[in-house]
């Protein structure tokens, strides 16, 4: 788990629960591929994890089948200050329930949603384009 007892922990799970999107960082014949995504952070009894949704499309899908270890990464600063890195073990997550159903999500990014029109600005629109779940466990971290 990430320790909050840590700088760098604390740091990392203020901004787990304040930055919108996360660089994540797949995989493919051994080059990185990186791409914006919005997340979810949770933490409970059973560890932490972080759940993304993809569209199924999305080249990420295949890499993380071929190799589940990725790396999420914030924006820094523009002085390179601020690195904070975390890497995981990520998966397709089928169980977990479709956009419309994932309250936390929802209100995580209710107002993005609702206001792009990409999707008819509707929770319906947005998981039929973003339909395939991520979920990301073992998850350490690095930076300063």
């Amino acid at each position: 788990m990430i320790d909050e007892s840590t700088a760098l922990g604390a740091r990392v799970l203020e901004r787990l629960s304040r930055d919108r999107v996360i660089w994540m960082t797949t995989v493919d014949r051994g080059a990185p591929q990186p791409a914006p995504v919005w997340f979810l952070y949770e933490r409970g009894e059973a560890g932490e994890r972080i759940i993304v949704y993809s569209k199924t499309s999305a080249r990420r899908i295949a890499n993380i089948m071929a190799d589940p270890k990725v790396a999420l990464n914030f924006n820094c600063t523009p002085g390179g200050g601020e690195v904070h890195v975390i890497r995981g073990s990520a998966r397709i997550a089928l169980e977990l329930p479709p956009v419309p159903q994932f309250e936390a999500y929802i209100a995580r990014y209710r107002d993005w949603i609702e206001e792009d029109q990409s999707w008819g600005g509707t929770f319906e629109g947005f998981a039929a384009q973003y339909a395939v779940p991520i979920e990301i466990t073992e998850l350490s971290i690095w930076g300063w």
